[in-house]
């Protein structure tokens, strides 16, 4: 049989006694064991130490990105703020354009924005080309009620039937359809309050809402409503009142 014990002597120096120490071989084991447990929690604790630096030296990076969300919700916030702004603007405006704003008309609300439409064209000039070739058949006259003489807001350019009838300026088309004097016309809201009309068309060439150039096809001549031939007639209205195109077409229009 094996021995239960370990003797362990220790020499010292000459004149120093002998030592002698005797050991169980079970608490050999038990020191062993130990041994190892405290072995492994140190190894423990270096690898929780280096996830933890790790980690930290991280902190930094992560504070910047903090920060950087955070000026950006601030921006989004004064964004939103400047938002609600234009949004009030465009009421305003649409309301001195002498468009009528509706629930869809806002910026942001997936829908036609007239503002967006008309921004292009706020700050054109007045419309001032001839609409169509042709010749002038009757003159504008503001007319007298009480002696009976109406008044006929606008020139009368008489044409071949379906010659093209152009937009006298750039703007934003605010009524298309049928009306029982004009016949078939186009309404173009432009910049600085300036309207033009063009009716008795035999068919009309865009839509509400449609952005048109100067010079762009609108219609073609016609002559319904209350006409009876085919010409084309035409006017020019600023902030509500009908004027003299003439005061803004120079000369003659162009034969036909």
């Amino acid at each position: 049989m094996s021995p239960r014990y370990t003797r362990i002597i220790l020499i010292g120096g000459d004149d120093k006694p002998l030592r002698e120490f005797t050991i169980s071989h079970v608490m050999v084991g038990l020191l062993g064991a130990l041994g190892l447990l405290l072995a492994a929690m140190l190894a423990y604790v270096l690898l929780t130490y280096g996830m933890v630096a790790r980690k930290a030296a991280k902190v930094p990076g992560l504070e910047a990105e903090i920060v950087a969300v955070e000026a950006e919700l601030a921006r989004v916030e004064a964004l939103e703020v400047e938002l609600a702004d234009m949004r009030s603007l465009q009421q305003r405006l649409l309301l001195m354009l002498g468009v009528e704003p509706t629930a869809g008309d806002s910026l942001g609300s997936g829908a036609a924005d007239p503002l967006g439409e008309l921004s292009d064209v706020v700050m054109t000039r007045p419309p001032e080309a001839w609409p169509a070739d042709g010749f002038i058949t009757r003159e504008f006259t503001e007319g007298q009620v009480a002696r009976g003489i109406r008044p006929h807001p606008g020139l009368d350019i008489a044409g071949p039937e379906g010659a093209p009838i152009l937009a006298a300026g750039d703007g934003v088309v605010s009524r298309a359809g049928t009306d029982p004097y004009l016949g078939n016309f186009v309404e173009i809201q432009h910049g600085m309050g300036y309207v033009t009309v063009y009716g008795h068309c035999q068919r009309v060439a865009v839509a509400r809402g449609e952005q048109v150039r100067r010079g762009q096809v609108v219609a073609y001549m016609g002559e319904t409503g209350e006409a009876s031939a085919p010409h084309l007639h035409f006017e020019i209205w600023q902030n509500g009142m009908a004027v003299d195109p003439r005061e803004f077409l120079q000369g003659e229009p162009a034969a036909p």
